[in-house]
C-alpha cells in the first residue's frame, strides 16, 4: 500500500502521520537510493508485523517512477511519502492505486493575529496574543508549529516556491520579505526547534523569552 501525504497544512500531515504510524509494527525513514527500496518491499519484515517505509520530501519526479516500478507487485511493507508541498492534480493521477490525502490550510482564524504580529515585530502585541491563546486552551506545543508554520511559508514565498500556498496567505507574506532575511528566518526556526526539543523533554520553556527573541531578530 501507499500512501500519499501532501499540502502546506504540515502541522495536520504531520498529526495525520503519527496515527497512521500507531497501526504498524515498525517505521523505517528510508535514506538510501529510491531503486533500491523496490527489492526492500518484497521482503517480510524481520518483525514478524506490518512495516511502514517513510520517504521525506523525495523529489516528485523519482516517487512517480518509483510508484510505477512497484505497480501490481506484491509488497510485503507498506510505503508513506511525505510532501511538505501541496501537489497538483497532475502529479498526483501518475499516483496509481494510492491513498492520497491533502491537507490544506485550514489555520483556525484567531491564531493569525499573533503570526502577523510576529513577523511584523510587534513585540507586546505578538505577547498578548499568544498568552490570550494559551488562556483558550491552545497549548505552547501547537503554538511552535504555528510559528513555524509561517516563518516556512515566509521562506517559500521570498524563494518563489508558492504552489499549494492560498494567494491571499501569499500576498500577505509578500509585505514581510525585504524586511526578513534568509539567516533571519534560519534563525528563528532554530529557536523554535530548541524550545520544541526543551518542551519534549519536560522542561520549563518561557514562551515569553522566544517571543521576544524572535520579534528582535
Amino acid at each position: 500500500m501507499i500512501f500519499v501525504f501532501h499540502g502546506p497544512n504540515q502541522p495536520k500531515l504531520r498529526n495525520e502521520f503519527v496515527n497512521l504510524k500507531k497501526g504498524y509494527e515498525d517505521v523505517k525513514f528510508w535514506e538510501e537510493e529510491l531503486v533500491d527500496l523496490v527489492g526492500y518491499l518484497s521482503l517480510q519484515s524481520l518483525f514478524g508485523g506490518r512495516e511502514l517505509v517513510v520517504l521525506e520530501n523525495p523529489k516528485v519526479a523519482d516517487a512517480v517512477k518509483f510508484s510505477k516500478k512497484i505497480e501490481g507487485k506484491r509488497l510485503e511493507k507498506d510505503v508513506v511519502m511525505l510532501f511538505s508541498e501541496g501537489l497538483n492534480r497532475q502529479k498526483l493521477a501518475k499516483f496509481k492505486d494510492a491513498d492520497i490525502r491533502e491537507f490544506r490550510d485550514d489555520i483556525p482564524k484567531n491564531v493569525f493575529p499573533l503570526l502577523d504580529a510576529i513577523l511584523a515585530r510587534q513585540k507586546q502585541k505578538a505577547l498578548s496574543e499568544t498568552r490570550r491563546l494559551l488562556s483558550q486552551g491552545n497549548d505552547l506545543g501547537y503554538l511552535l508549529k504555528m510559528f513555524s508554520w509561517q516563518l516556512r511559508n515566509l521562506a517559500r514565498v521570498k524563494g518563489g516556491v508558492t504552489a499549494g500556498i492560498n494567494p491571499y496567505v501569499v500576498k500577505k507574506l509578500s509585505r514581510f520579505k525585504k524586511s526578513w532575511s534568509d539567516a533571519n528566518i534560519q534563525e528563528a526556526l532554530s529557536l523554535i526547534l530548541k524550545a520544541d526539543l526543551k518542551l519534549k523533554k519536560g522542561k520549563k520553556n518561557p514562551v515569553e523569552f522566544l517571543v521576544d527573541k524572535i520579534t528582535s531578530l
